[in-house]
């Protein structure tokens, strides 16, 4: 018997559960189809920071978007917690990002100016809500509205409501052919042929190969990132500390996550002692009693990036009925909920913000970050 789905999405990472959330929510019939197991990739690898303004200095469109995402999260929180029994652990403790050098106080002094929703604070300020900090600090932005939510839990409530919704989770069924016919799309995975009138890329790294399997050049490739875990010895970190693409974030338990490196083009996600000294280096730098605490584990991820280091979000115009979502980088977490929000928005035709179309569409510009 032949099952058919409004909507078919391919990849089973944060991005393709929030695009099936909300699809679901809207009554659609939807069906994920992961090669793997559910948010095993780049999503369970996150240390699940939600700071827009970590990520970019400009307020343009990017961070507009990624703004109106974060804000999503209290109420998606308080839906998934209803709805399945699973709290994402979501808190919003703020991030300092800190100034170590005399030029870095200025710019960062700067943008406080200019930003309404951070603080300079002077290195005693600073000090007085992390007082183990490196005697080199010159003070710091607090960004209060900053949070985070556990990866992990996420992707199991956000599973576990798309069941509940009606939509169907396919694990260990890669998407082999995918084939356009007038009125659907034919996908092969898990030994079946599966039928669907709208087809939605959330692939993540993988993403590439899946667009030049339909003839689409989106490229899409692999940044690595390490991270690690340690449970301080003696103290708890109250608040993110951010310097130097180093990240310190405390957990629940009391343990903090260190992350993450960068390596363009690596596709081996498993960490390394190279890897492990960097991270392990800069958070000693950042707090040097960093080096008491006692290691808990390592891990890596591939993030998905474009070559302008923004997300795929769109429409294909020339294939009916062919969404995408994915190259979403460092910031997959973060974005996820707009994301979702967005998908659902296109594929029922309903109104999208113009310049977060031109931003993210198929066809932008190609301009390569350095």
């Amino acid at each position: 018997m032949k099952t058919f789905y409004d909507a078919g999405i391919v990849g089973g990472g944060v991005i393709g559960l929030m695009s099936a959330y909300f699809l679901s929510k809207a009554g659609l019939k939807v069906a994920i189809f992961e090669k793997g197991k559910i948010g095993c990739g780049a999503s369970s690898a996150a240390a699940g920071m939600l700071g827009a303004h970590t990520e970019t200095e400009k307020a343009d469109a990017f961070f507009r978007f990624a703004e109106e995402s974060g804000a999503l999260y209290p109420a998606l929180a308080a839906d998934l917690l209803e709805e399945t029994g699973i709290d994402i652990q979501l808190v919003y403790n703020g991030m300092l990002k800190l100034a170590m050098t005399a030029e870095e106080a200025v710019s960062l002094k700067d943008r406080a100016l200019n930003e309404p929703d951070v603080e300079w604070l002077s290195r005693e300020s600073v000090l007085k809500k992390e007082r183990n900090l490196t005697e080199y600090l010159q003070g710091g932005l607090f960004i209060a509205k900053d949070g985070q939510v556990s990866p992990p839990a996420l992707c199991r409530a956000l599973a576990r409501a798309v069941q509940i919704n009606g939509g169907t989770i396919f694990e260990g069924a890669a998407a082999g052919r995918m084939r356009a016919e007038p009125s659907h799309y034919e996908i092969s995975a898990a030994g079946e042929t599966h039928f669907c009138e709208a087809l939605v890329i959330t692939g993540g790294t993988w993403s590439g190969p899946l667009f030049e399997g339909l003839g689409i050049s989106a490229p899409v490739h692999p940044v690595k990132g390490e991270c690690l875990s340690v449970m301080p010895d003696g103290f708890r970190l109250a608040s993110t500390v951010f310097h130097d693409s180093c990240y310190l974030v405390p957990k629940s338990d009391g343990s903090i996550v260190i992350g993450a490196t960068m390596e363009k083009g690596n596709w081996r996600a498993e960490p390394t002692i190279q890897g492990m000294a960097s991270l392990m280096e800069k958070a000693v730098s950042i707090m040097p009693c960093m080096k008491k605490s006692v290691f808990q584990k390592a891990w890596a991820g591939l993030r998905p990036a474009a070559r302008d280091a923004k997300p795929y979000i769109f429409k294909h115009e020339g294939m009916k009925n062919l969404y995408a979502a994915t190259g979403h980088y460092r910031n997959g977490i973060l974005l996820a909920p707009k994301t979702g929000e967005m998908v659902r928005d296109l594929i029922l035709s309903r109104q999208v913000k113009p310049e977060y179309a031109r931003e993210f569409g198929l066809n932008r510009g190609t301009e390569v970050k350095s």
